[in-house]
């Protein structure tokens, strides 16, 4: 640092302390974190810094079940938080010390810590299990909070609202069913807090959506990833819809009915043009819901939907306004595609959405291992009209290469014109589980990759879930 005094130029040289990286290990880990390996930087993204947000769910001593009031429920979803930033040579620049915040043997320290955002004031907001957290990028805290009374097991999303809220994901911890049921309820509330942690509004899903809605769980059901112990794959969820039966538990598992994964709420966007929320119900679709808690439109296959809201889904259409033909097997003319078991379906500057196609389930087709693709893609909605066109996608050509089933992420980014993408669980279904996640920052409205990174995890069960850029003239 150089500065003058008295018209004498003074230079000085700061130095840091920086221990080794500190975390969790496991056998043939490869590296402490994961590396990060720059295919491609254009010359412009040269000062890009990344924070990934990986989750560790591989590890002895996680994944341990503590007593609740209720049955079911998220907090049995635990894992540890793998979370640094890199720049963009891939060389690691900070890291979170997850050992300082996550403990598995406490209801207030398991968890997955999820849902990074950078606020207005530069710092970082994320959530774990029952705590939600703001830090300065110095590691210092600004706040870390218990969810409020009958919230619980947050997960996948924390976001700042224009009005200087928060919106959080979160689940119920005794929800009352219609059928006298006491459950713990599963990503299925979204939550609003002011800044001193007190509760202004929240959004109950089992009464605005369907909770009993089940296409797409029944295509996932054939294949599903986290089945509970005693529950064969080769089970489907045929037996469990509308008062039939509790043939699966409660809890973190695909299933309809209030206490079971039916909507897996995995991102939230507050939109200040009329003060409604948008959710990625990955399980449902996109919903636009008001304050009135009435559904405004809905960005999903229209297969399932009870009468009402069935009338809420937006009909496609193509660049001259032109209503496009659902095919007899459910998809549309090339140019346009529902997304399928999508996330962070969020605004971009210029009005449009923006989502990340996952693909899992794509046209309710059962589970492949091979011949699949993910999308980063983007649509105009127009809410008077209830109509919707694709303008964008990226991803589709690069098939299995690419296929991210679960996770990930796509953002645009108006300070350079480019879409953020992170592929962030490619891998995700092979054997060996693996994943190998692709960090993409594309020129807006092309296919023209600017930057381009390869996470190599090194380690099994280290999934990547978002990433995102760090803007240091925010902190500074």
């Amino acid at each position: 640092m150089a500065y003058s005094l008295d018209g004498e130029r003074i230079r000085e040289r700061y130095f840091i302390y920086a221990p080794a990286v500190r975390l969790p290990v496991v056998a043939s880990q490869e590296s402490a974190l994961p590396r990060v390996e720059p295919l491609k930087v254009a010359p412009h993204l040269k000062k890009r810094l990344y924070l990934f947000n990986h989750l560790l769910t591989e590890i002895p001593g996680s994944n341990r079940l503590l007593r609740w009031n209720a049955p079911g429920g998220a907090a049995e979803w635990d894992s540890v938080g793998i979370n640094w930033i890199a720049d963009s040579n891939g060389d690691v620049r900070w890291y979170l010390d997850i050992e300082q915040i996550h403990d598995s043997t406490r209801k207030d320290g398991l968890g997955a810590s999820m849902g990074f955002q950078q606020t207005r004031d530069g710092h970082l907001i994320w959530g774990q299990g029952q705590r939600y957290y703001k830090h300065d990028l110095l590691g210092r805290t600004i706040w870390a909070r218990t969810l409020p009374e009958k919230f619980a097991d947050f997960s996948h999303e924390i976001r700042e609202t224009e009005k200087g809220t928060y919106l959080l994901r979160v689940g119920t911890s005794d929800y009352r069913r219609a059928d006298g049921k006491r459950v713990r309820s599963i990503r299925d509330h979204i939550l609003e807090v002011d800044q001193n942690g007190d509760v202004v509004d929240f959004w109950d899903l089992n009464r605005i959506l369907d909770p009993y809605r089940a296409e797409l769980l029944h295509t996932l059901g054939r294949a599903a990833v986290l089945l509970p112990e005693g529950v064969a794959r080769s089970d489907d969820l045929l037996s469990n819809e509308r008062n039939e039966g509790d043939v699966l538990p409660f809890g973190d598992t695909p299933g309809v009915g209030t206490g079971r994964n039916w909507a897996h709420v995995n991102a939230i966007e507050h939109d200040p043009a009329d003060d409604s929320i948008i959710v990625s119900a990955r399980h449902q679709g996109v919903a636009k819901i008001g304050r009135d808690k009435q559904v405004k439109w809905l960005l999903a296959d229209p297969r399932g939907w009870s009468s009402a809201l069935r009338a809420k889904v937006l009909t496609p259409v193509n660049a001259a306004g032109e209503v496009l033909a659902q095919n007899p097997d459910g998809s549309y003319p090339e140019g346009f595609d529902w997304s399928w078991t999508q996330h962070t379906a969020w605004l971009s500057s210029k009005g449009t959405l923006t989502v990340f196609d996952n693909g899992w389930g794509r046209n309710l087709a059962p589970t492949r291992l091979e011949g699949n693709y993910s999308r980063a893609v983007e649509y105009r909605i127009d809410e008077k009209k209830g109509t919707v066109q694709q303008l964008w996608e990226f991803g589709k050509e690069r098939g299995d290469a690419w296929y991210s089933p679960i996770t990930s992420v796509v953002e645009y980014r108006p300070e350079s014109d480019t879409l953020l993408i992170y592929s962030a669980a490619v891998g995700h279904l092979t054997p060996q589980r693996l994943t190998r996640p692709v960090l993409s920052e594309v020129k807006y409205g092309t296919q023209e990759v600017l930057s381009e990174f390869r996470v190599v995890s090194g380690q099994p069960g280290n999934v990547g879930y978002r990433a995102l850029v760090i803007d240091l003239e925010r902190v500074f």
